[in-house]
């Protein structure tokens, strides 16, 4: 009995200091992760519109429900763009799918899941 009070003890304040610990660490690694999601959209524009960098980066946080329309939104405000990997394959000669990707859009969208 006295072994499994001790243990319980031990546990309890290892939990503690692991709690301690996390609520510590918690910020760092949440500038570290905004971070690299700027490097990521930093990369994937320069891919998407080339050098010299000249394009605006944005944060947005809409409801999930109301994805398409974010998304109609921002495909009415990026009418000028010059590259051939968001338009259909008509509009291109079949080099669309040269992008790897089937849903390409004419602006760099992830999604970031804080759940």
């Amino acid at each position: 009995k006295q072994e499994l009070e001790k243990l319980q003890r031990d546990q309890e304040s290892l939990r503690n200091s692991l709690l301690q610990w996390c609520y510590s660490s918690y910020g760092e690694v949440f500038i570290a992760w905004m971070h690299f999601c700027a490097v990521r959209v930093f990369t994937e524009s320069i891919l998407r519109y080339g050098l010299p960098p000249n394009f605006l980066a944005c944060v947005l946080a809409p409801p999930q429900k109301s994805e398409k329309k974010v998304r109609s939104i921002l495909e009415r405000l990026c009418p000028g763009t010059n590259s051939v990997h968001w338009k259909s394959e008509d509009e291109v000669g079949g080099m669309a799918s040269l992008a790897g990707e089937t849903d390409a859009y004419p602006y760099v969208f992830f999604t970031i899941n804080l759940v």
